[in-house]
């Protein structure tokens, strides 16, 4: 006898009974969740997702390429399926914070520029636009100077 699935798909019964179907309505994830190959397969009976976590402990070697040419590696570690979110990833990493950080006051700048008014008027001007620079300048080697 057939048993049907959804569309009146006739599935027989017959193939792959030693493995159970998987409800329509369940995910199954299969994932390499480590940087070790592993030697042999290991049987293990994890009921919830946070207990692979906890049991696998996935963690991923990233090398990230600077401006300058320059690497930077770091090891970013899941905890939960949450870990995998930009933002998650983002404050894990020393690194991407600085990114983000740097990413963050560009984009001030850029508001700035767009919406005040006075500093609008200093930067069309090339006379005011380079005292306002050289000042910035200054401003900066002060503040290296006091770290």
């Amino acid at each position: 006898m057939f048993n049907y699935d959804v569309g009146g798909n006739a599935v027989n019964p017959e193939v792959s009974e030693a493995m159970a179907e998987i409800a329509f309505n369940k995910t199954l994830f299969v994932q390499k969740l480590t940087a070790d190959d592993p030697i042999r397969p290991e049987v293990v009976n994890l009921q919830t997702v946070q207990e692979v976590f906890d049991h696998y402990k996935p963690n991923v070697d990233v090398e990230f390429t600077q401006e300058d040419g320059s690497t930077v590696n770091e090891n970013l570690k899941f905890n939960n399926v949450g870990s995998f979110n930009a933002k998650n990833i983002v404050s894990n990493s020393k690194y991407l914070k600085n990114v983000n950080l740097e990413h963050d006051s560009y984009l001030k700048i850029m508001k700035q520029l767009k919406t005040n008014k006075a500093l609008k008027l200093v930067v069309e001007n090339p006379e005011t636009k380079e005292a306002f620079v050289n000042a910035l300048r200054a401003l900066a080697e002060e503040l290296d100077e006091s770290e």
